[in-house]
């Protein structure tokens, strides 16, 4: 390139970071469209490292690293042979800098003096959340053009007119991989902003600075105090250095965000009026940074429920992101670093869920309808935002029916996942509400869901619930005759969720006396006999009690549905028989009901001799049923040793219940032992009885009482008729009284 004019000269710090191929390969669009050159200044590569530098650079430039870098930069400078000078960091890389070049190529950049592109600073490893910032990178090199700062260096002079690039490199050096890769960036940064507060005191830079690193790793207290320190102890020396008021406003903004995030409510609104009443901050200019107090104070107060002044802060954030949102010359005069995030997605939506709550509380439905539809609630970084979502469906049950209530939960319904995430926060709250006899909040949300287009059981539950109260229908008849229907569609549209309908649902059946006999006799077979089956296994214990209570008392016909709901119902109890705490009394009486149940289910499908048999090719619960059968015969002769066989026989026969099975078994080994322990107790007890008798026999007939003496004896032959010394002693006894 020697002897040719240099147009743009890019100039990069290298240490060998994951993404400087990626980095040094996106300079290959300038090096094929313009004359310019690639200054690498070497801060700490690896001799692997240097050779990847070398494939791409006109000029490496050796530097031998002093925690400086705007020493570093300006060694690159130095270097420098173009009309304009561009840097960046070996972990960023350009997407494809169309504008840049053609600014070059077309001669556009005769008419200015410095330009910026866009640095899109990605939050997660993942690149689903970033901010753009527009940060002074390129210029026309002037013999004052230097760098300034040990750390987050700047580039002066940065002279108008300037233009701006939409073109962006991608940067992930703030998406950390864990809290160490956090800690180890902070403690980097922290030690040269210091030096630099120290050398220059009064110069808000710095400090901000500061306090984003502390912020950025998560020390909330020392941010808010380096915040204060500078704003209240250093405020005297404004008028003495060049301070920016957009600096100020961004220390400020970082001081509000500490004292949020720590939950400091009071402080942060103390803070919020001294922002929003700073003088330096009163320009038209500051407006942006004005905006972020807004935003702020809409967050803060939608976080501690005070609604009236959220809605005030908010139609202020919203009336500022209207006017600018789109205006970047007016984001990079009146806004730094946090505050000129104020308009974009990361903070934009996330103080929409902080806040929509809050709104909705208001009734200021224009203005709940603009901050709700602001986000794209299809994007994928929208979902589970439970506690947000939450928090709208609580909300519009505490506020007059609105048609907007049902577009808006419609949208999130809508959303890919989102009846899965909504079906959770509908049930928390119905429960919520239940469990603290909120009927007029409960009767409110059951109206909007009710109305929502979405194929779900839910919905209908919800119109059940709605029906009941609504003044709109014109009489009891009509209403029930509505009520019905509603359940009519629930048996035919979804009868795989009829075992997980709340009791509150089936409460409205009762109370409107409706028979159910003939819903449940018209179902689909093959779906309610899976969902039963799989209802079984997962439903509580107090679920299928109650499940047991409705078969009782509802179904009063014979039917195939109500018959498997009744097995069901009694197989599931089995199934928790130790949760239930079944002694065995209790156990039996379940186990021959269930027998008697199964057999008289399955047992008209079968010839006579193929139960008889009880042969394999027959279901399952109905092999162990005719087992049980055998069982309870047994139980009822007393016949240990053949109960305990019969139980054998029960053992692996079907799976559902083969713990059941085993814990029964448990339980009548130990009652056949006990009886034997009782038993064995009660002979050791006889035998001391007779031996004392004995004893006492012979007292007697030491003493010539012989007839006392025989009676005695009488009892214990009778007690134990087998026992020779008793048989003895009676002759001896006999022989005397002759």
């Amino acid at each position: 390139m020697k002897g040719k004019k240099v147009l743009l000269s890019i100039s990069m710090l290298v240490s060998g970071r994951e993404e400087m191929k990626k980095s040094l390969e996106s300079l290959r669009y300038f090096k094929e469209a313009l004359s310019c050159e690639i200054i690498l200044v070497d801060t700490g590569c690896n001799t692997a490292q240097r050779a990847l530098a070398e494939q791409y650079a006109d000029k490496i430039v050796d530097f031998t690293w002093c925690n400086d870098f705007a020493a570093a930069r300006n060694a690159g400078l130095k270097e420098a042979r173009g009309e304009w000078f561009l840097y960046l960091d070996d972990d960023e890389w350009f997407e494809d800098p169309k504008e840049i070049i053609a600014f070059f190529t077309s001669g556009e950049y005769k008419n200015y003096n410095s330009a910026s592109y866009v640095v899109r600073s990605y939050i997660d490893l993942a690149g689903r959340f970033y901010n753009d910032s527009y940060p002074s990178r390129m210029c026309r090199i002037e013999p004052e053009t230097m760098f300034i700062g040990k750390v987050h260096e700047y580039l002066t002079t940065y002279e108008p007119p300037r233009k701006e690039f939409s073109d962006f490199v991608h940067h992930y050096g703030y998406a950390w991989k864990d809290d160490e890769d956090r800690k180890k960036h902070t403690e980097r940064n922290v030690a040269p902003l210091l030096e630099m507060i120290e050398q220059y005191p009064a110069d808000s830079r710095w400090t901000m600075q500061l306090v984003q690193e502390y912020l950025g790793n998560k020390q909330f207290e020392e941010a808010f105090q380096s915040s204060r320190e500078w704003l209240e102890e250093k405020r005297y020396k404004i008028n003495e250095v060049l301070v920016l008021p957009r600096y100020v406003g961004c220390i400020y903004a970082y001081a509000l965000v500490a004292l949020h995030t720590m939950e400091r409510y009071e402080e942060t609104e103390i803070w919020l009026k001294k922002a929003l009443a700073e003088p330096v901050l009163q320009t038209d200019i500051m407006e942006p940074t004005r905006g972020f107090f807004y935003m702020a104070g809409a967050r803060l107060y939608g976080t501690i429920k005070k609604d009236s002044l959220c809605r005030k802060y908010m139609r202020k954030y919203l009336d500022c992101y209207r006017r600018l949102k789109d205006n970047r010359k007016a984001l990079e005069m009146g806004a730094d670093l946090i505050t000129a995030t104020v308009f974009q997605e990361n903070l934009l939506w996330g103080t929409v869920l902080l806040t929509i709550g809050s709104l909705i509380r208001t009734e200021d439905y224009e203005l709940v309808e603009e901050a709700f539809y602001i986000p794209n609630w299809q994007d994928e970084r929208l979902r589970n935002q439970q506690e947000a979502e939450r928090d709208i469906v609580e909300s519009v049950s505490c506020v007059s029916w609105h048609s907007l209530w049902g577009r808006i939960l419609q949208t999130l319904v809508s959303r890919e996942q989102g009846i899965q995430e909504m079906m959770a926060v509908f049930l928390e709250t119905e429960i919520q509400y239940e469990e603290d006899g909120e009927k007029e909040k409960l009767c409110r949300m059951m109206r909007v869901v009710s109305d929502l287009k979405w194929d779900h059981c839910y919905t209908l539950c919800a119109g059940i619930l709605w029906a009941e109260r609504d003044p709109g229908i014109a009489s009891e008849a009509e209403r029930a005759e509505k009520i019905e229907e509603l359940f009519r569609q629930i048996f035919k549209r979804f009868p795989q969720e009829i075992l997980r309908i709340r009791s509150g649902v089936w409460a409205v059946a009762e109370r409107q006396r409706l028979s159910l006999q003939s819903l449940f006799a018209d179902m689909d077979y093959p779906v309610w006999k899976h969902s039963l089956e799989d209802w079984c296994l997962k439903a509580s214990l107090n679920e299928i009690q109650e499940w047991g209570k409705r078969a009782g008392s509802w179904i009063t016909g014979e039917d195939s549905r109500s018959g498997l709901l009744r097995i069901k119902c009694l197989e599931g109890l089995l199934y928790r028989c130790e949760e239930a705490g079944y002694e065995l009394e209790e156990l039996d009486e379940r186990l021959w009901e269930y027998a008697d149940q199964i057999i008289g289910f399955y047992g008209p499908l079968y010839k006579e001799e193929s139960l008889a048999e009880r042969s394999e090719v027959l279901q399952e619960e109905l092999q162990l049923a005719l087992r049980l059968k055998v069982l309870q015969g047994y139980r009822k002769q007393g016949d240990d040793l053949k109960t305990l066989e019969a139980v054998r026989n029960c053992l692996g026969i079907y799976p559902l219940l083969g713990g059941t099975v085993e814990h029964y078994a448990g339980l009548l080994r130990d009652e056949v032992q006990q009886r034997n322990r009782e038993a064995e107790e009660a002979g050791r007890e006889l035998s001391r009885m007779i031996e004392s008798l004995k004893g006492i026999v012979k007292q007697k007939m030491a003493a010539g009482a012989y007839r006392e003496a025989r009676d005695i004896l009488l009892q214990i032959y009778r007690c134990v008729p087998e026992d020779r010394e008793t048989e003895i002693l009676l002759e001896q006894v006999e022989e005397n009284l002759k």
